[in-house]
């Protein structure tokens, strides 16, 4: 390149910097790493009405934004979440109550979501609810 354009060597770098992240066809261009999901915590078992506590963690983190899609295998409706937006990071916890007994498979995908393109990667968990087994209520002695 001759000298005499070197001087204007940032000005149109930072033109072309400008001209990468503006709208495309009503998208944003997303500079950077979405996150990948990485594994599900959940407790193995629960009591119908008991509350869930599930943890979604990133296999690896990023800092541009994705979505994603958390289904509990009970026919509730999924719950969608934009990482890295509106405050919401991994690690996410999210509370989800099962009413009856029965084996349920937590899903966790990556799924578009307005302009957020998905996270990629997915993971699953199995949770086991069943009723407390009869028997003998605590401090009940046997009859002798």
């Amino acid at each position: 390149m001759p000298r005499r354009y070197r001087k204007f060597l940032p000005f149109f770098l930072s033109l072309l910097g400008v001209a990468l992240a503006a709208p495309v066809h009503g998208q944003a261009f997303q500079i950077g790493h979405r996150p990948e999901i990485g594994k599900i915590d959940a407790p193995k078992t629960l009591k119908p009405g008991e509350a869930a506590q599930i943890r979604i963690e990133a296999k690896k983190e990023g800092n541009s934004g994705c979505g994603m899609v958390v289904s509990f295998g009970d026919g509730s409706e999924a719950r969608q979440f934009k990482m890295n937006s509106d405050g919401v990071k991994f690690p996410l916890t999210v509370e989800h109550t099962y009413k009856k007994a029965g084996k349920y498979t937590v899903q966790v995908r990556g799924k578009e979501i307005t302009t957020n393109k998905e996270c990629k990667g997915s993971a699953t968990a199995t949770i086991q609810v069943s009723d407390p087994k009869p028997g003998k209520a605590k401090g009940q002695q046997k009859k002798q």
